[in-house]
């Protein structure tokens, strides 16, 4: 083989070399992106598992105030049965007095009745007695006017006439002392037997209510005896469901258990995927640091121009005293409330708005293989971005990721390196965050931002080839 076709196949095969680290990288990204993606969704799934541990365990305890409140309930009905058992045989036997004295009213009220009716006979006897007297007056005075007719003679018979006129004199004030009593022994009776017969109708009515009360009593007994039945059921299925829920909670722990052993062996998985990416990231850099890619080391000329060019203009802002040190280098991020992703500001971030946007919007408008440029401190600060990325956010969170990115702080994984690094530059191949769902693989150049001698931060130029 001639050399000249050697070297054509060799720097093909060289050019591929950064191709494939930057595939390594992108591969590592994506794998360490879904596996980050599980261990976000498992940490998810653990705060709900420990939600639910926390729901069954408060269910636990209501099941056992359920579980005491029926042993309770048991006692207490069985307590009602024996009251009530003992209250109905008093009851039962007071209603059988009542039952008595009832009987005993209904009795007195036939008995008074008949009484009244013997006081309306000895009234008929007194009114016949009284007529007899009348009439035996009469003939007294017949037989007196006779005697005295026949002079002497008579005379012994009209003693006699005089008699008996005196006893029936006797005998109608006799019947009239009677008439009297009886008419107010009838009043009296007549007024007794209105209370009687009252009495009687109360009875009656009083025979029903104690049906009602002895049936009502029967019934409450039949209930209290159904809700001890109640309870017993209850006391059983709250026994099955204490059961169920120590089941449950022995799940929940074993679950608990391997998802903590899974998430740790996935934070493992993760770190070493991370390692991984950012050994495939070194040698990339080495490969452009070995000028074994002309492409990308001419886009590394660019950056370092333009790293440089926004180190002269916060110098000579310094300067001129238009930016302090103090403000340049002010770490007091203070959080924008309701950001969502988190942004912060600082005193420098008005002044960068004003000088640093508008380099970088010069730059991406290149357009070609640039794609993003940005500056960020040393704690991963990004005080101002290309306009496009300091939009107004509207609380849609995919919006706002994509959009929203000044004042955002992002360090992580090869930010990590590059801050840590004292070389002229860095390369780098990562996924550039999009919306929060899609991203985008770019090359990046970590250039070091020096002003006045003191280490700023990174301008970093994202490309694509």
């Amino acid at each position: 083989m001639k050399h000249t076709e050697f070297d054509t196949v060799d720097r093909k095969s060289i050019d591929l070399i950064p191709q494939s680290c930057g595939e390594v990288t992108v591969g590592c990204s994506d794998v360490a992106g879904i596996v980050q993606a599980v261990i976000d969704s498992s940490e998810k799934l653990r705060a709900e598992h420990n939600a639910l541990q926390g729901t069954v365990t408060q269910l636990e305890s209501d099941q056992q105030k359920v579980s005491e409140a029926s042993d309770e309930a048991r006692l207490l009905s069985e307590r009602a049965i024996e009251r009530l058992g003992q209250g109905t045989t008093l009851i039962q036997s007071s209603l059988g007095q009542i039952s008595g004295l009832l009987e005993l009213v209904e009795t007195l009220t036939t008995h008074v009745t008949g009484f009244a009716a013997a006081m309306e006979q000895v009234r008929r006897c007194s009114q016949d007695i009284d007529q007899i007297a009348e009439t035996t007056n009469i003939l007294a005075l017949n037989a007196t006017i006779e005697a005295m007719r026949a002079g002497d003679a008579g005379r012994t018979f009209a003693v006699v006439a005089n008699e008996v006129k005196n006893l029936a004199g006797d005998t109608r004030r006799a019947t009239e002392e009677i008439s009297q009593t009886i008419d107010t022994l009838g009043g009296e009776a007549e007024l007794v037997i209105s209370q009687i017969e009252n009495g009687a109708e109360a009875s009656r009515s009083a025979k029903t209510s104690v049906a009602q009360i002895e049936e009502t009593i029967g019934g409450v007994a039949e209930l209290v005896e159904e809700v001890d039945r109640q309870n017993d059921q209850i006391a059983r299925s709250t026994g099955t469901i204490s059961d169920h829920v120590h089941r449950v909670q022995d799940v929940l722990a074993s679950f608990d258990s391997a998802a903590i052993e899974n998430e740790g062996k996935l934070q493992k998985a993760h770190n070493r995927i991370e390692s991984l990416e950012i050994t495939a990231s070194e040698m990339f850099d080495s490969i452009v640091k070995g000028g074994l890619s002309p492409r990308d080391s001419a886009l590394v000329d660019q950056a370092q121009t333009f790293a440089k060019q926004v180190s002269e203009i916060a110098e000579k802002a310094i300067a001129e005293g238009t930016l302090t040190q103090e403000a340049l280098f002010d770490t007091d991020y203070k959080e924008i409330a309701g950001s969502n992703p988190k942004r912060f500001r600082t005193s420098l971030s008005d002044w960068a708005d004003a000088h640093w946007r508008p380099v970088f919007d010069k730059v991406v408008a290149k357009g070609g293989p640039i794609k993003m440029c940005s500056s960020a401190d040393m704690n991963g600060f990004l005080p101002t971005h290309i306009s496009d990325r300091c939009r107004q956010p509207t609380g849609d969170l995919a919006h706002d990721t994509k959009y929203c990115r000044n004042g955002r702080i992002l360090l992580e994984g090869v930010d990590i390196s590059a801050k840590r690094s004292t070389d002229a530059y860095m390369m780098a191949v990562y996924r550039q965050e999009g919306d929060g769902l899609q991203y985008l693989v770019v090359r990046n150049v970590y250039v070091p931002l020096y002003i006045n001698g003191r280490r700023w931060g990174d301008f970093e130029l994202a490309y694509t080839l």
